[in-house]
């Protein structure tokens, strides 16, 4: 009787034991979702040399900036050497710098701006770093005093865009048209240097906060394309793996190449290998590098905000008389995702909106899907709160 009560006890101690252990996994939302890469937290070691192999990080180390200027409420201005055109640059050919703010050293946001695209025959781009310098206005994320925004207290590097190519290109183009196009009969070519700007500016991000240890990469429109294209993996490269990194993109559309800008852009160089759905060919997934990136980072989380309305994005995508069809695209692409990283990719996307971005905007306090403010969505993600971090789709209102 005695041995039988001791075995119960036993039994009982190793129940206790489970319960709590399964309790404590349950509250990390950073653990991938099959246990998968128990071994290495992060991104794998066969993944990261695949990057390396296709050439992603081909630009770090290589461009330091000739100045650093205050430039008031307490942004710093760092401008690249266009070094004959070799340098960081604009799609024109003008020079291009970067922007930092600090807040606390293990906080860190990187920031991509938006800006349209351009390719041949097809110029709806911004052209000039100057026509997007900081100081901003005190609205939306960049409302550092607000309590209500989470990233109030974080390092800040913000990247303008000027490239043309959303942050990803490497190519140059010889295109007599784009010059007329933006008034500059000069720029005879184009300069798609969306990869070698983005380096340049992590490069800023790892000498100026080199102890960030919780790192957001974040963009609006072409940044957002951006931020969920090369970004993390250029973040890995710099930071390692102890970082918590999260990306977190905003009106990012979901859609198949085109064959202009593939040809224009030249990124699918940077596609690697294994990915079988990236690449330049029509029908190639664009969100298939988020796909590969869960798969292979086993503790990154993902962040995605868009409406099912978005003029900008329907515009861009040929769907502007199509509300539909770009609601099934973004909810089902980006819905497959979800389901297979459930834990670690969630989407927030509003019906009956046709706003474009929502972060730099006072839109960022007031948005709302089925009861939840975008801002108190932002926080929880931030945090990692299982609870309150959840996937929302409202449902469709088009008639």
């Amino acid at each position: 009787m005695k041995k039988l009560s001791e075995l119960l006890l036993l039994i009982v101690m190793s129940l206790m034991f489970s319960v709590v252990l399964a309790d404590h996994d349950s509250d990390d939302d950073s653990s991938d979702d099959d246990s998968r890469d128990k071994q290495r937290r992060g991104l794998n070691a066969d993944a990261a040399a695949e990057l390396q192999d296709a050439g992603v990080n081909k630009y770090l180390n290589m461009f330091v900036p000739i100045g650093s200027e205050d430039v008031g409420d307490g942004w710093t201005k760092h401008t690249f050497n266009p070094d004959g055109g070799n340098g960081p640059i604009c799609i024109a050919g003008t020079p291009y710098s970067v922007f930092t703010r600090s807040g606390k050293k293990n906080k860190l946001l990187i920031f991509e701006q938006g800006g349209g695209a351009c390719w041949q025959d097809f110029y709806n781009c911004n052209v000039l770093s100057e026509a997007q310098e900081p100081p901003t206005a005190r609205v939306g994320i960049w409302d550092f005093d607000s309590k209500d925004n989470p990233f109030k207290d974080y390092s800040i590097v913000y990247m303008p865009y000027c490239d043309g190519s959303v942050f990803t290109g490497d190519n140059d183009v010889f295109d007599p048209a784009f010059g007329a196009a933006i008034g500059v009969p000069q720029a005879v070519v184009r300069f798609h240097r969306g990869l070698r700007n983005q380096s340049a500016g992590m490069d800023v991000a790892k000498a100026v906060f080199p102890h960030a240890r919780k790192i957001t990469v974040a963009g609006s429109s072409a940044g957002g394309v951006g931020a969920v294209g090369f970004a993390p993996f250029l973040v890995r490269s710099l930071y390692g793996n102890n970082v918590k990194l999260t990306v977190f993109t905003t009106n990012q559309a979901a859609v198949d190449e085109i064959n202009a800008r593939r040809d224009d852009w030249q990124v699918g160089q940077f596609y690697p290998a294994s990915c079988d759905e990236c690449g330049d060919e029509v029908g190639d997934d664009s969100t298939a590098i988020i796909k590969w990136r869960l798969e292979n980072d086993s503790t990154i989380r993902e962040a995605f905000y868009e409406t099912d309305g978005d003029l900008t994005n329907r515009f861009f995508l040929d769907l502007l008389f199509d509300p539909m069809g770009f609601r099934t695209l973004v909810v089902t692409k980006h819905g497959l995702i979800n389901a297979l990283f459930p834990k670690r990719y969630k989407r927030f996307i509003v019906a009956g909106d046709e706003t474009h971005t929502a972060l730099q905007t006072p839109l960022f306090y007031s948005q709302d899907a089925n009861g939840t403010l975008l801002n108190e969505w932002t926080k929880a993600f931030l945090k990692g709160k299982k609870k309150k971090w959840v996937d929302i789709v409202e449902e469709s209102v088009i008639p």
